[in-house]
Formats: structure tokens, C-alpha cells, sequence
């Protein structure tokens, strides 16, 4: 019975680094920017919205229903407004395309996995992508697309398949996950579309196995930067300092280690002045999760 415990243990721990890797996967934590909410670590079209419609929205509909408060919601809204109104979300640090890298992993994940529901209009194909990246390249990928209603919450397991043999046992370093109530052209995140109002729903996206309970979602720990753009200085602001063995990663906007240090017990400063102009992803980790954070240097 011991050994069976810690195996369990060591499977749950694994889950949970495993899943903190995409940043806030159950879209329990918004941050409101001006007069709307928008998911934190993620892009939507709400920034380009006209200010009377916000396509992606926080739902107190979600799945499974013992885990968090919230999923998030994707509408189109047609006729679009100059442009805006799209049902989409994009991980950050890419905007309009998911060519690029957007949060930093470890490994070689196989499977996308989460739960949704969603309600196809005039033909609007639903999609949820994801690309892993080694060095700036893309290495793999996979996509859910579908055209049915589905209207009930179901659990979805994307493959996650190399793009050439060369790259079946490369780790990635990288990766960008698309979601969007309308058709994306899988090489860069173009839309075709959307021809309809239609509906998505999303919630607890995980790697290689689906989130069935809490102790298998990633914990809820945020931080915070600033400021933000910086300059030569940024001071973190880390809820639940209870676990003093933090370590500090700093990522550039192809996934590549550039700063590590591990933080000092109540350390709430850190210099950059060693690093250049750029879009950089900060990483908080600790034995028991992994937290996320976008990071704009400018002098």
C-alpha cells in the first residue's frame, strides 16, 4: 500500500507541474482593462472591439463542475466592426497570428487536452489548435475542428504530431494554443470567417491527461509585475509566499532561457538591466506550481 502512495503522489505531482505549464488554464483568473475583462495570460478580440461587444467573456457556466468558478465564452458578432468581434483567444505574446511562441514547456507533451461545447452558425468551423516550438521553429502540432453542434460539456484529447520525422524526439521549449468560434488557417491563425454568431465554450485545458478533480488542477497562486514596461528593475508581487524555495526563469519571446536565479526568502526585486529591449515571458516555480507572466523591457 505504501509503494501504490507514492506512486499516486508522484503522478499527481507530475499533473500538476504538467498542467501549470499553460498559463491560466482554467481560465479562473481576469484582468479588467478599461470597461470589459479579459482572461489573464491570454489575447482576445476584445481589444479590438468596438466597445459595445466583447467576444470572449467570463462564464460561470464551466466544467468539470467540482473544479473553479469560471470557463470562458467565444461569440462572433455579426456584421463585424471594423474588423472586430471575433470569437477568439490566443496565448500571449501573439496577437494576430499563432506563428509564434507564446509561454515557455518542458518536454514533449502528446496530447491537448480540456473540455467544451459549442454551437456552429452559417457553417462556422469550430477550432482549438495548439504548435510546440523548439528554438523559434515549429515542431508539432495538432487541431480540433468541427462543424457540429455539441451541446452538452464533452472532453476533447488533441494528438499533438510532429511536423516531420526529424523532430519526433525533440523536446519543445515553447508553445501557442489557439481557440476560436471560427475557422483558423492551421499554418498561421488566419481567419476564414466567421459566416455566423457562433458560440464556444472552453475550460481546464491540460497536457496528456484531462483535469477530472482539484488535486489535479494547477494551484491557485498568481503574481503580479511591475512596472510593466520596465526598465532596469521589476518588483514581483507573489501571492502565497508560504513555500520559500522559489526560482526565477526568464524566458525571450522564442522560448529561450535568457535569466535564472532562485529568489531569496521575501526577495521582491529583480534586475534586468542585463537584458535587451523585448517581449520576455517571467516564470515564478516552486516544488508545488508554476505561474506566468508577459514582461516588456523598454529604455
Amino acid at each position: 500500500m505504501k509503494k501504490i502512495t507514492i506512486v499516486l503522489t508522484v503522478l499527481i505531482a507530475i499533473t500538476i507541474a504538467t498542467n501549470a505549464q499553460i498559463p491560466n488554464n482554467g481560465f479562473e483568473n481576469w484582468t479588467t482593462i478599461g470597461g470589459y475583462e479579459n482572461p489573464t495570460d491570454w489575447n482576445t478580440g476584445n481589444s479590438s472591439s468596438s466597445g459595445t461587444f466583447y467576444p470572449a467573456t467570463k462564464s460561470t457556466d464551466h466544467y468539470p463542475i467540482s473544479i473553479g468558478n469560471y470557463s470562458i465564452r467565444f461569440e462572433n458578432n455579426l456584421p463585424l466592426v471594423n474588423g472586430s468581434s471575433y470569437g477568439f483567444a490566443v496565448t500571449e505574446n501573439t496577437i494576430s497570428s499563432g506563428c509564434i511562441p507564446s509561454f515557455p514547456i518542458t518536454g514533449h507533451p502528446t496530447k491537448l487536452c480540456g473540455y467544451y461545447k459549442c454551437f456552429p452558425i452559417n457553417g462556422d468551423t469550430i477550432q482549438i489548435g495548439i504548435m510546440m516550438f523548439k528554438n523559434g521553429v515549429w515542431i508539432a502540432g495538432g487541431e480540433l475542428i468541427t462543424t457540429q453542434t455539441v451541446s452538452n460539456w464533452t472532453s476533447f484529447s488533441i494528438p499533438i504530431y510532429s511536423n516531420t520525422e526529424s523532430y519526433t524526439n525533440i523536446d519543445a521549449d515553447s508553445a501557442t494554443i489557439t481557440l476560436a468560434a471560427f475557422y483558423n488557417d492551421t499554418t498561421c491563425g488566419y481567419p476564414y470567417g466567421p459566416f455566423g454568431n457562433s458560440v464556444l465554450y472552453v475550460d481546464n485545458l491540460s497536457f496528456d491527461n484531462l483535469i477530472t478533480s482539484l488535486s489535479e488542477q494547477s494551484i491557485n497562486t498568481t503574481f503580479g509585475i511591475y512596472p510593466n514596461p520596465a526598465y532596469d528593475i521589476i518588483t514581483l508581487n507573489i501571492d502565497n509566499r508560504s513555500n520559500d524555495d522559489l526560482k526565477l526563469n526568464i524566458y525571450n519571446l522564442i522560448g529561450t532561457l535568457v535569466k535564472s536565479e532562485k529568489l531569496k526568502q521575501n526577495q521582491q526585486q529583480v534586475s534586468i538591466d542585463d537584458l535587451g529591449n523585448g517581449i520576455y515571458t517571467v516564470e515564478i516555480k516552486s516544488k508545488d506550481w508554476t505561474r506566468n507572466q508577459k514582461l516588456i523591457i523598454e529604455r
